[in-house]
Parts: structure tokens; sequence; C-alpha cells
């Protein structure tokens, strides 16, 4: 493990705080080399590195027993290229980035991990974090959407938000602008308050004009990532961290989302993770609404108040003291402000007003700079067909899997398969795997 001097512990002033890279003592750092060994190995991905982690109760553990690995279910291919060393680069590189860096580091270890996060299949092998950690063991439920959001799905988003944060229900979704930033704005003046799962390192702020809303996170409620500091806004992040979103929540609610939206993906997870999924209808035949309609039509308990996910949830929000009549009085009687021809140019969305974005506020609105997630530029046409060439001679494989006989790095090949997917070329089956429909 690299060396490296003890500095003095800082953190969220609010709330609980998890150490920093400065703060934390030798074992901690040990685990932490581990960690990022496990991160940075080849072939390794979310999957097999979560096998191993529940195989050997710790990633320091599972370093030191990499010649047991079949045990986690691992071949033998894979501890022979941890063996090999060719991590330690990238993984030092990471380590002397988060020696300077002024975040806390959450191990899978540590005791403040989310309960929930932890039994994931594909657990993060640790998250970054700003702000309050105490957020992580209050109920959540998450809320997402499309950024070119309608004035109509602002309006939901931060009732909805406001409402459930006024129960003291924790928001969570993913820091993009429309949807997800208005929802983050809302709670932010509640109880509940927010978490916000980031799709670049936790040390960038992205786009710069969203620095407000970003510093309002860090101060009063909660941002996470799983990336490495310093990584950039690749598009094929937004959908990865998808899963954090929805494995954080009791339930995930989908308001305003195209027949092709990154917010189906984040559903799709969350039923996977036995999580429920709510939507908002929306009018008919609007094509901001043709996802959420496609998902009520798949089973999703459709929404129209903040009244009825909390009648449905209401067995999980009782032992937290939440019912539906923690809502106040006064956020009973919001009714929403649609009005006929209010929608925003698709390329923009439009900012909410003072009433919708909560008393109190501070957080202007975020401009429009965060790209939407194409999956055509996901999807690179040389591996494309290296990858479905594959699947069709093999048959459905897991993604740890198909990395090793397609000799790709996992996170190249999940954005792969992210984009695929998005495209209708792949499909995803139960216990992770992927086919190549004919």
């Amino acid at each position: 493990m690299p060396a490296g001097a003890m500095a003095s512990s800082s953190g969220s002033e609010a709330g609980q705080a998890v150490p920093t890279w400065a703060a934390m003592d030798e074992t901690a750092r040990r685990e932490y080399w581990a960690s990022l060994a496990l991160r940075h190995c080849r072939g390794l991905g979310a999957r097999s590195r979560a096998r191993l982690l529940h195989a050997f109760g710790s990633a320091y553990q599972a370093l030191q027993a990499r010649q047991r690995w079949a045990e986690g279910g691992l071949n033998k291919r894979q501890a022979a290229e941890m063996s090999t060393g060719s991590w330690r680069v990238t993984a030092r590189e990471e380590w002397d980035q988060a020696r300077c860096l002024d975040a806390g580091i959450l191990l899978w270890t540590d005791a403040h991990y989310p309960r929930q996060l932890r039994e994931l299949p594909d657990a993060p092998v640790l998250l970054y974090c700003r702000g309050d950690i105490s957020l992580l063991q209050a109920p959540a439920f998450a809320i997402v959407g499309s950024r070119r959001a309608t004035s109509q799905g602002l309006a939901v988003a931060a009732y909805m938000a406001r409402c459930l944060a006024a129960c003291g229900i924790t928001v969570v979704s993913g820091m993009a602008q429309g949807i997800d930033s208005v929802a983050h704005e809302a709670a932010l003046a509640r109880v509940g308050r927010s978490i916000g799962i980031l799709g670049t390192g936790i040390d960038q702020i992205y786009p710069r004009s969203g620095e407000p809303l970003f510093r309002a996170m860090a101060e009063q409620g909660l941002l996470l990532s799983e990336f490495p500091p310093g990584a950039p806004p690749l598009a094929e992040h937004f959908p990865i961290r998808n899963r954090i979103i929805s494995g954080l929540a009791l339930g995930v609610l989908v308001v305003e989302a195209a027949s092709r939206s990154g917010s189906l993906i984040t559903a799709r997870l969350a039923l996977e993770q036995n999580r429920d999924v709510y939507a908002v209808p929306g009018p008919a035949l609007d094509s901001h609404c043709l996802g959420c309609q496609e998902l009520v039509r798949q089973g999703a308990r459709p929404v129209f108040s903040a009244e009825d996910v909390l009648r449905d949830l209401a067995a999980q929000l009782q032992p937290f003291g939440i019912s539906e009549a923690s809502l106040p009085e006064a956020e009973k009687a919001l009714t929403l402000p649609v009005r006929a021809g209010e929608d925003t140019n698709p390329g923009q969305a439009a900012a909410p007003s003072e009433k919708n974005r909560g008393v109190g506020s501070a957080v202007p609105p975020i401009p429009v700079e965060i790209p939407c997630v194409e999956a055509e530029a996901l999807v690179p046409p040389d591996r494309k067909e290296r990858l479905l060439h594959c699947l069709r001679g093999q048959g459905p494989m897991q993604a740890d899997a198909l990395a090793v006989a397609l000799d790709m790095p996992i996170h190249e090949l999940n954005a792969l398969l992210i984009g695929l997917e998005m495209l209708g070329r792949v499909k995803r089956l139960p216990g992770a795997r992927y086919e190549a429909p004919a």
C-alpha cells in the first residue's frame, strides 16, 4: 500500500460525515487501497467485485485470498489478472487524487454504507461523498425524468419532491437538468432534504452554471459519486449511476420520459432491485410522456398526487413514523400551475417559479448544459458488431463474461450495452444477462 502522511480531518459541518483520505486510519487506508485494486483490475465488473466482497467480507480480505476467488464465483483468468499487478498504475493515480480531495470516502465495509445498497448484486465498492451522510439512513424516494422537461413536468416534480420531503422522506435524483434539478431544489427546502448521485467525479461541478445547486447539496444535503476524482461527464457515466439512484430508494417515480429516455433504465433497474416503480401518465399522445405511459402499461403504479405514494409505501414508511397524515395541510392544498400552451422548447427546460421551487430555496434554476445521453453516442460501430456477434454465437451472457470474451474494459462494455439496450439491439434478461434478439 502506498505510504502517506496523516493530516487533519475535514468533512460536513452538518450531520454526520465519513473521513477524507487524510483522516483515515491505517486500517481504512488499507481497505481503500484494496478497493481501488478491485476497481481497476481489468475484467472485474461491479457484479464480480460485489461477489468478492460478499464472499470474503472486505476488499482487503478478497485481495489476500485471490487464489480462492472461485469460491466467489470468479474464474482463474480474473484472479490471474489481479496477480499481474497491471491495475497498480491507475489505482495509484486515483489514490494520489484522493489524498488531496476534500470529500469523504465511504467504503463497502463502513458502518455508514447503506444496507439497501450493500445488498445489491452490483453494489459499488466505494463511494465518494460530500454532505450529511446521516441522510443515507433515512427513508428515500427517487424522482427522475426528462432533462428537456415541459413546464407541467417541472411543476409535478417540484410538487412531489416538496410534499415527500415535508414528510421526512429524502428525495434522491441524479443532479441532471430538468426534472432532477427541480426535485433536488424543492426537497432541500424541507426536512427530508435530498441526495444527489453524480455522473462525474465528486470534485467536478458540471455544468459550471450548476455550481449553486452543487454547493447547496453539499451543505444541506448529500452528494455521492462512485467515479474517481476528476472523472469528466462522459455520456456513459449517467446511465451507469442510475442503479445507485434506484438502489437507495424505496421506490422510483418517473416524471415525463420519452419512449427511449434514460429514465426508463432507472425504472428497469428499480424493478430488478425489487423496488416499486411509479409513473405520472401525463396527457395521452404527448411525446414527452410516452415512456411513462409504457411503464404504466407494464405495471408501474400511476401517480396523481403525493398521497398516492404515501399510501402505497405505508408499510415501509411506518417504522420511520411517516404516513399520509405526515403531509402538512399546507402542502395538500397545493395545486399544479399547469396551463395549456406552457410547454417549453424541447432544447430548453423552463425555470421553475419561486412557488414551485420550495419556500426559502436560494438555489437558482440550472440552465440547459448537460447533454442528453444519446444512445448512438454510446455505440461505436466496430465494437457493436463484435458484441452482437459474440452474443449471437454464445447465447445470453453476463457483462463480466462478455468483457473477458471481448477483451474489453468493463466500463466501456457497460456503456456499449446501455446504448444497444436503448436502441433495442440487445435485451437485458433476469440475472443481469444480455442477449441479442434475432
